[in-house]
């Protein structure tokens, strides 16, 4: 899971759930909703789930109501309106009109609540009423699909002993992920508390450590086997989990043998979730994940060696005691050992 621990995952319920037609001129609150369909809804905030890498503002009106709702100082129900209305304002005139479900769910600690808003595409239908009921036509509004690319706008808050988390999950699919639009950061009043450098250092970091536990089944150098997987992912516009994993089977040499496919594939997931990027999306970096630049040393005995500067432990200079150095290189065969005129050096 990316939000949610692994304890709350498994045991989340809706307590308390609430819906309101969000961004026409006028906002109508609505009563709170008794809880139905709660494995459908459940699997939709499973959708939602994405680790955390926004944070409220200290002063976040959207942080300090959800507080009193958790308390009890407020109604879930009133305290929903508010938050409702107050997402609606934001929202006029800037997205299309949609519906707002905020859900409170409960997990594996009782001083625990969680908090779900999810802003859901609708469609509008025309629909007749049986002839018993009048014959008449009545507008209604239908069609909540279990489908990704329905849900517009989604958030996670967890409130402990009534005090909210900083650390919010958010995402927008109106905006290149993990962008938010203006209005939805400005109702939930959070700002980013990661850039997509520093997401992209994480995968890095991520790579070397994770092709490090294999060293027995790479087909090559470790050093090697995580530019291959830096280039992989280089080629990407965006990186996601499945990306990052098969960067890893890709340098890993794109193993048959389904016992270390799932071992690299565990493995990787296991540092994702602890690299805190689990379920995230976010634009690849080339300066970050490209080619490494190339060092170029010349000796005073006419010797040129042109390495890339990542080569890592697969190039070796060592002083010596006179000045000069030795350069060592550890491989595990050479691909080319041939005489050039002097018109190709």
């Amino acid at each position: 899971m990316g939000f949610f621990t692994e304890g709350e995952a498994n045991q989340l319920r809706i307590t308390n759930m609430i819906l309101h037609v969000v961004g026409g001129d006028e906002f109508t609150a609505e009563p709170v909703r008794q809880v139905e369909h709660e494995e459908f809804f459940i699997a939709r905030i499973f959708d939602t789930d994405a680790d955390a890498i926004y944070s409220f503002r200290e002063t976040s009106p959207t942080k300090a109501q959800l507080e009193k709702i958790a308390i009890g100082v407020e109604t879930f129900e009133r305290g929903t309106q508010s938050l409702s209305a107050t997402f609606s304002r934001w929202h006029a005139n800037s997205s299309r009109d949609g519906a707002l479900f905020i859900f409170e769910l409960s997990g594996d600690d009782k001083n625990t609540k969680l908090y779900s808003m999810i802003k859901y595409d609708y469609s509008e239908a025309i629909e007749q009423a049986t002839p018993e009921e009048g014959g008449l036509l009545r507008r209604i509004v239908h069609a909540f699909v279990a489908d990704k690319k329905a849900i517009q706008k989604s958030s996670l808050i967890r409130v402990v002993n009534g005090i909210a988390d900083t650390l919010v999950s958010a995402r927008d699919r109106m905006k290149k992920a993990p962008e938010i639009v203006d209005y939805f950061a400005n109702f939930l009043d959070v700002e980013r508390t990661m850039s997509d450098q520093e997401l992209n250092l994480k995968v890095v970091t991520l790579l070397r450590e994770t092709l490090s536990l294999f060293k027995d089944d790479l087909p090559t150098t470790i050093p090697a086997a995580f530019s291959i997987a830096k280039n992989a992912l280089a080629q990407r516009r965006e990186i996601n989990e499945e990306a990052i994993i098969d960067a890893v089977l890709f340098a890993a040499g794109s193993p048959d043998d389904e016992r270390v496919i799932t071992k690299i594939q565990n493995a990787t997931r296991r540092k994702i979730r602890s690299a805190k990027i689990e379920n995230l999306v976010f634009p690849a970096n080339q300066l970050i994940l490209g080619r490494p630049p190339m060092r170029r040393i010349r000796t005073t005995e006419g010797v040129t060696v042109l390495y890339p500067d990542d080569a890592g432990m697969t190039v070796t200079r060592s002083p010596k005691a006179n000045g000069g150095e030795l350069i060592s290189i550890d491989t595990k065969s050479v691909t080319e050992d041939k005489l050039v005129s002097d018109n190709s050096r």
